[in-house]
């Protein structure tokens, strides 16, 4: 008697469901984790997730079925299973009126981590089973990766199965689990097949008596371990008592399970095999096109034979296995046909386009399919899944040809569905398809006339062109859409559109005085055509322009006039760019204090709108993180900056764990290291986190005392922003002068040890930096516009730290930079002040340099800024500034010199009492009475207070 599934105990797989439990043991600690159980189909994945849930006796579960509805597959459905079985009304609700924008979508996903973490608070662990992750949605797929980046302390614990035969004809889904499998709380499990003796063991569980050895060996050859067919074998063996009657292929053995049924019920299944996924019970009993009373008979056969089981209100297959091996066994014109039924009764009840449209496809209904892709795009835009609008649309584009008269079919042309495509693909973080589509637009719109649709190519080509920084290519597009804008039959809506491009492509290209009457006469007829979009759009250029012409006054309101426009319409993500614009504008006019309201503002707003992690969310934290390490309150920009440690950093984690750097290594924090070297691999994520990184390092090894290695730091990080952003970058004068401070230290070094050479080598490779500083403020690139403040401060850090690697005093040269800080980065005004009273010391100005000490000192102090404080302090100790001054005939005495001046000449202990003729013991004796009289805490520190004190010559 061959026992039921439910009933058959799993075989093996300990040491899976040992790590399983372990990882939901830890989130009931509140250490999130995640395990990805992977295997071929029928190895036995949902059966092991299926003992952990049964063994689980605290904390909830909530399961979610992805199905394979092709790509890009239906947006959101993962996530809306998700809500459902959470109970969550509002977010279903959220979910099905999705606005079409990445704000909504940000928000949905923050608010949906957020209800997990509450049921883990409240029910303890929460284990999230996802069954069949291969299938998974594209917006769903992006919700996983944001619960599994920024999850820190839920009680949370996602289980996924995964299907790995077949992944490489799914290239998303095999990014997806290289991403998930970099992310350290996420484990991967991959089942293997069961050994000869658990196939054993598992035909004997199946039916009920111990196999016959050599039945045992057959199975295990024929199905190579694999538990499914094994146990599809047993029944088989059961049943029918023979093994050879078995097919070989799998879906004969899968499409057999069907003979015992009666004509109707094969037909019932048949027909439920045509769905993807779970069919409603109504959509199914129209497609049968049979009396209700013989398809409940039909329904209740398959059920109990385990073909079909109940789920919702409809019907799904036992194993998508089994429905794939069913409906590729349907003859060619039956599968057309079925496939057409489907898609009539489903646009008749009222389902999403994409299904429609997935069923038009299978038909062979190109031009239904067509019109249907078309509106399941503007669905998938609906609900923020830009990756299936894309992909919609690409079909569309592709089969456009083969469809009679489809501009009359469509109502619209290719051109301009390649325009829709371009803008889907520029969301979904594909701009360099973009452009391609944009360029592809531009063609199709330009060869049938469409003055409308090539206007609104050309502006998305700029729109792209300017993510991606291509300047050089701007301009003949950009002027290209106003001449054709010109057209009579073109509107107003679009004409604005093309002067409001110009204008951005102008000021991309820093054609500054150029782009002033092309951004007003842009914003004059946004405002004329009303398209609030398009009028913030042209209000935050021309507040650019308005900074960047020195009236910072005027672009504040023009910003404050955007911000409100944008809320007043509901442009979410419009109005934080705004936000982030006006926030830049006080920073980079060197209004540190100013900026730091306006970010708490926009932060607050950010949050409000669960937008924190929209692209002006990151920004604005990352500028809020920046604002407070220069206003001098390291602790808060490093909360602001903080990260979840345990997670490998995306772009935007990526990107504020870099300016955290800045604090961590300001403070001496001993954790800077590490933070730096977690950030070594992910340079390539954005230039500004190799930008930040690498100065940071620098920093950190200067201090550290490793001048050479800072140095050899700073360079790499320019060469990689040379080859991946080139040679003009602004960020290049901050290296600049990180990289020649530490040269000077260097230089100093060698100068200290009579290493002539080592120092001349320091000289040159400071001279290669000066010069690349004073190319970058020739034709550096950074925001439009000149400098500001802080580039000419960095500047004039690079000349006082050049004349100091010239072993020059450097007195102008540490004024200048005291002065240029003095917008208000108090880090760089302790340091200019300590540089500035080393340099008037050298020249024996105590009593000017007393008081800048003294000064840097209460503020390194005041930041808890302990490597500066430090190096403040020993200047104070060598110079005997901290305490009252002495003539220097009595500090040392004349064998103490003759010491020391060997000590600066190179010379060991055992090396000086040879010269000396005393014991080594000796030498030493006297070196220590001489660091304890100079405050030095090391030989070389001792000649350096010495030599600039006057006490030895060098």
């Amino acid at each position: 008697m061959v026992r039921p599934r439910s009933e058959v105990p799993l075989v093996g797989r300990e040491r899976e469901l040992e790590l399983l439990r372990a990882v939901v043991a830890a989130a009931a600690d509140g250490r999130p984790g995640a395990v990805l159980v992977a295997g071929p189909a029928g190895v036995g994945k949902s059966r092991v997730v299926r003992s952990l849930q049964d063994g689980l006796r605290e904390g909830r579960v909530v399961r979610v079925q992805c199905v394979d509805l092709g790509e890009p597959g239906l947006p959101l459905l993962a996530l809306t299973d998700l809500a459902r079985a959470l109970g969550d009304e509002a977010l279903l609700t959220e979910l099905a009126d999705s606005a079409p924008d990445e704000a909504r979508r940000l928000r949905t996903y923050d608010a949906m981590a957020t209800r997990l973490a509450a049921a883990g608070r409240a029910h303890g662990p929460v284990a999230v089973v996802v069954e069949d992750l291969q299938w998974m949605d594209a917006s769903s797929a992006d919700f996983l990766r944001f619960l599994l980046t920024r999850a820190a302390t839920e009680r949370i614990a996602v289980v996924a199965t995964l299907r790995t035969d077949g992944l490489a004809a799914r290239p998303r889904i095999r990014r997806l689990v290289g991403e998930l499998g970099r992310l350290e709380p996420v484990r991967r499990v991959d089942l293997a097949p069961l050994a000869p003796d658990e196939v054993r063991t598992l035909l004997g569980h199946v039916g009920g008596v111990e196999p016959e050895p050599h039945v045992a060996d057959e199975v295990f050859r024929r199905t190579a371990g694999n538990p499914f067919f094994v146990q599809a074998l047993a029944e088989e063996l059961a049943e029918t008592g023979r093994l050879d009657a078995v097919p070989t292929a799998l879906a004969d053995l899968l499409v057999g399970r069907l003979e015992p049924l009666d004509e109707t019920a094969r037909a019932v299944v048949r027909t439920a095999s045509g769905s993807a996924g779970p069919v409603p019970d109504a959509v199914l009993r129209v497609v049968v096109g049979r009396p209700d009373a013989e398809v409940d008979e039909a329904l209740r056969a398959a059920v109990q034979a385990g073909l079909l089981t109940a789920e919702g209100d409809g019907y799904a297959f036992a194993h998508d296995l089994l429905r794939a091996a069913i409906h590729d066994d349907l003859l060619p014109g039956v599968r057309l046909r079925l496939h057409a039924r489907y898609a009539a009764a489903l646009a008749a009840a009222g389902a999403s386009p994409g299904e429609v449209a997935r069923h038009h496809v299978l038909a062979g209904n190109r031009p239904e399919a067509l019109a249907w892709s078309l509106r399941a795009a503007d669905d998938a835009l609906s609900a923020t899944a830009p990756d299936a609008a894309l992909q919609h649309l690409q079909y569309v584009l592709d089969t456009w040809s083969e469809v009679d008269e489809a501009d009359a079919l469509s109502g619209t042309t290719r051109g301009r569905v390649a325009v829709r495509a371009a803008v889907a693909a520029g969301l979904a973080g594909e701009p360099a398809r973009s452009v391609d589509l944009a360029r592809l637009a531009v063609d199709l719109a330009d060869a049938v006339g469409d003055a409308t649709g090539a206007v609104q190519a050309r502006a998305e080509l700029v729109r792209q062109l300017i993510a991606l920084d291509r300047t050089e290519e701007l301009q003949v597009p950009a002027e290209q859409a106003v001449a054709l804008a010109a057209a009579e039959d073109v509107d107003a809506g679009t004409a604005a559109l093309a002067e409001v491009m110009l204008a951005r492509s102008l000021l991309s290209s820093r054609r500054t005085d150029a782009a002033r009457p092309v951004a007003e006469r842009a914003l004059h007829r946004a405002r004329a055509a009303a398209v609030p979009r398009l009028e913030v759009d042209a209000l935050t250029t021309v507040a650019f322009l308005d900074e960047i012409g020195g009236d910072p006054s005027r672009a504040a309101d023009q910003l404050g006039a955007a911000v409100l426009l944008a809320r007043e319409h509901g442009e979410l993500a419009a109005e934080l760019r705004a936000h982030y614009t006006l926030a830049s504008l006080h920073y980079y006019g060197g209004d540190v204090a100013g900026a730091r309201p306006v970010l708490r503002t926009a932060l607050a707003r950010a949050e409000e709108t669960g937008l924190r992690w929209s692209d002006p969310g990151v920004e604005m934290r990352v500028l809020e993180a920046i604002a407070l390490y220069v206003g001098g309150d390291l602790d808060a920009s490093l909360a602001a900056a903080a990260v979840p440690d345990q997670r490998r950093p995306d772009t935007a984690a990526a990107r504020l764990a870099a300016v955290g750097c800045y604090a961590a290594v300001a403070r001496g924090r001993d954790d800077a290291a590490l933070r730096l070297d977690r950030l070594a691999d992910s340079w390539d994520v954005d230039p500004q986190v190799a930008l930040v990184a690498g100065g940071c390092e620098t920093e950190r090894l200067t201090w550290a005392g490793e001048p050479s290695a800072a140095a050899a730091v700073a360079g790499r990080a320019l060469a990689h922003l040379d080859a991946v952003v080139g040679d003009r970058m602004y960020g290049g004068l901050w290296l600049a002068a990180l990289a020649l401070g530490a040269l000077a230290d260097e230089a100093a070094a060698c100068r200290l040890r009579r290493d002539g050479a080592g120092a001349a080598a320091a000289e040159a490779a400071g001279a290669a930096w000066t010069e690349r500083a004073e190319q970058l403020v020739a034709r550096g690139r950074g925001r439009p516009g000149d400098l500001g403040p802080e580039g000419r401060a960095w500047h004039a850090r690079t000349v006082a730290e050049a004349a100091r690697l010239r072993g020059e005093p450097a007195v102008e040269e540490w004024e200048a930079a005291l002065a240029a800080f003095g917008y208000g980065h108090e880090p760089e005004l302790a340091r200019c002040r300590w540089r500035l009273a080393e340099a008037r010391l050298v020249g024996g100005d105590r009593e000017s340099a007393a008081p800048l000490l003294a000064a840097a000192a209460e503020s390194a102090a005041r930041m808890g800024a302990r490597p500066l404080q430090d190096a403040i302090c020993a200047t104070q100790r060598r110079t005997a500034l901290d305490r009252p001054a002495r003539g220097t005939t009595s500090v040392l005495t004349g064998r103490e010199r003759e010491v020391l001046g060997l000590v600066a000449e190179g010379l060991t202990n055992r090396e000086i009492g040879r010269r000396l003729h005393i014991s080594e013991k000796t030498a030493s004796v006297h070196l220590s009475n001489v660091m304890a009289k100079l405050g030095a805490s090391s030989r070389t520190e001792a000649v350096t207070v010495a030599h600039r004190r006057g006490l030895i010559e060098i």
